[in-house]
């Protein structure tokens, strides 16, 4: 191990490179490198560090002094901080020299240095998009509306993409009205188009088991409507794209989103890098006046995306929209920095929401930034108004990196395999996250500062959600259950990985019922007692300036899952009927777990089969 000396050594002629004059605004700000620490003696230490794994033996005060340094901050900043928290070390001139020594040997890592560090080249070969897929059921209203401005943009953009529609329409009439508007969608602008329905779907499926016959028990599950159906979802379709997509790249929308996408007056360039700041909020009156919101994005959206998608990050913050800066780094604990990679791929691209809320619940309207907030509790009138969350604008105001996503991408790298997810329920969108985490771990989504048009058929009640005790899913708890194994596997290939977690998901459903109930009791107790924990830090912190209608609403919600919290009743999750008792939820609990860990057992090797047959899965329909 290499020694670092005390404070109190002379460290003669150090270069201190990149030093620039003290207080100034170009100076050089400077955090701690995150490190693993063990003790060696009394006043010795092991520190190694994480990324490059060099050890160096630390005494306690230059341990003490590097804990004072974790965030950037100049030099003169780290002084001021040392000297008056650190015992025993009070001179300036001291603690100066001592901190050069310290970034002299890199334990101390300069923000310049660390945005070099990230910098990759870009991928020379071009990406593209496969295909356009759209998932639909039963609102064919909706589809024309999305079909029409998709015509306005492929038109504006001389652009022909090809578009799937994956119908999962429970009436056949739907399904009829949803084959004749993609349809006219292409006599109107000439794209290429192909419909998929359940005569379609069985078709593919068949297809597949007879190259995997092990595998058609899964397949049924995870692509048809069918015995083992329990509630509706977009995971269905969602896992369809993935198949007629795979080795490939492509984007996905829903029935009810609509284009073209927004930028929001107030967003930024640049990445945001800090995980904990969160997305921003703007409300309006009527749903018309947040689908307007801000100004139309001028380039073709789906390249936009491209831009990141797929690409590096090192290479992705090279571009000009979204470089990382200096000035982004100030007062961030380096330790929150680890999803920063510059070799992390992004597989996902996402963009936030103007319109409708895409949430069943709005408990995240409690939690908003200051400037949000002040919209939100304006008043009492357009407080009751917003807490349904019905017309407005929500998204990042500068593009934002992060682990996972807990909504439904708009584009995805699918050239290495992303894993399915649930065919029943919704969240199948976070579950997938987790399990692609699992899969591809240090992957990146980056959610863009943009905004789709999000426009539901009817308006929905989401305050009576809100109010109650928060009661998650069954894929919420299953995507916790993933996102807690991610670290467990080893081997390199995405498909191994995948099916150790089938492994890991099987396991649990090999439970006994106490075991099960026990889980899904901690689980529902976990997620209660954060949303409790969490709203009375904000109560707190907020009372002296908040209104008395949201300190009253606020108060109900703790009220509520506290009381949960404190009842000994069947741990039910929001999927299942009121009326389970325990070992009927455990039943359930068991019944899903096998399906799903089953299903990512077999779906590498399907996975494998639809990218050897390509087009030739869906020609002929």
């Amino acid at each position: 191990m290499n020694t670092t000396p005390e404070f109190q050594i002379n460290y003669g002629n150090f270069s201190f490179a990149g030093q620039s004059p003290r207080n100034t605004q170009d100076a050089p700000r400077y955090a701690a490198i995150d490190a693993m620490i063990a003790p060696l003696s009394s006043d010795e230490y092991a520190f190694i560090a994480k990324d490059s794994g060099e050890r160096h033996v630390l005494s306690h005060h230059v341990l003490q002094t590097l804990d004072q340094c974790r965030e950037f901050r100049t030099i003169e900043e780290h002084v001021a901080r040392v000297a008056s928290v650190v015992p025993g070390l009070t001179q300036h001139d001291r603690i100066r020299k001592g901190l050069e020594g310290l970034a002299a040997t890199g334990l101390l890592v300069a923000d310049n240095a660390y945005l070099a560090g990230l910098e990759r080249e870009p991928d020379a070969q071009p990406r593209s998009l496969h295909a356009i897929y759209i998932r639909a059921c039963d609102r064919p209203q909706q589809l024309r509306l999305l079909l029409d401005s998709l015509a306005n943009y492929e038109r504006r953009f001389r652009v022909a993409r090809n578009v799937i529609l994956l119908d999962d329409s429970i009436e056949e009439g739907n399904r009829d009205t949803n084959r004749d508007l993609l349809r006219e969608f292409a006599r109107a602008v000439g794209n290429p188009v192909s419909y998929i329905g359940p005569v379609e779907r069985a078709k593919l499926r068949q297809r597949l088991a007879k190259a995997l016959p092990q595998a058609a028990a899964s397949l049924e599950w995870l692509l048809d409507r069918g015995p083992r159906t329990r509630r509706g979802g977009g995971g269905r379709s969602w896992n369809l794209a993935l198949l007629l997509s795979a080795g490939r790249m492509f984007a996905m929308l829903d029935e009810d989103f609509r284009l073209p996408l927004h930028r929001h007056a107030d967003v930024r360039p640049g990445l945001e890098p800090n995980p904990a700041v969160a997305a921003a909020a703007r409300f309006y009156r009527r749903l018309e006046d947040a689908l307007a919101a801000g100004e139309e994005e001028q380039q073709d959206p789906f390249e936009a995306h491209l831009r990141v998608c797929g690409e590096r990050l090192g290479a992705a913050i090279a571009q000009d929209d979204y470089r990382l800066s200096r000035d982004s780094l100030r007062g961030i604990n380096l330790g929150r920095l680890e999803h920063l990679r510059g070799d992390a791929r992004v597989l996902n691209t996402l963009n936030g929401t103007c319109g409708s809320s895409g949430t069943e619940s709005a408990l995240w309207l409690y939690h908003l930034d200051a400037d949000s907030r002040a919209e939100f509790w304006a008043d009492r009138e357009s407080y009751l108004r917003n807490i349904e969350a019905q017309s407005l604008w929500f998204g990042n105001l500068r593009a934002k990196p992060a682990s996972q996503a807990y909504f439904t991408p708009f584009v995805f790298d699918n050239r290495q395999m992303l894993p399915c997810t649930n065919p029943d329920g919704r969240g199948e969108d976070g579950l997938a996250s987790a399990a692609t985490q699992f899969c591809h771990p240090g992957s990146l989504v980056v959610h863009l500062p943009l905004a789709m048009g999000h426009a539901q058929e009817a308006d929905r009640q989401r305050s009576q959600v809100t109010m109650a005790a928060h009661t998650p899913r069954f894929n919420h708890y299953l995507r916790d259950y993933a996102s807690n194994q991610i670290g467990l596997a080893k081997a390199a290939d995405a498909g191994r990985r995948l099916e150790l977690l089938g492994t890991l998901t099987a396991d649990l459903a090999a439970a006994d019922e106490a075991t099960l109930v026990s889980s899904l009791s901690e689980y529902l107790g976990f997620v209660r007692a954060d949303v409790v924990e969490r709203l009375q830090n904000q109560f707190e912190l907020l009372a002296a300036e908040a209104p008395v209608y949201w300190q009253a609403d606020v108060r109900a919600i703790v009220r509520n899952n506290g009381n949960a919290l404190l009842k000994h009743g069947a741990p039910r999750l929001a999927d299942w009927p009121e009326e389970f008792d325990a070992s009927a939820c455990a039943g359930a609990a068991r019944a899903e777990l096998a399906d799903m860990a089953q299903a990512w057992r077999d779906w590498p090797a399907v996975w494998n089969v639809a990218r050897e047959q390509g087009d030739r899965l869906i020609s002929g329909f």
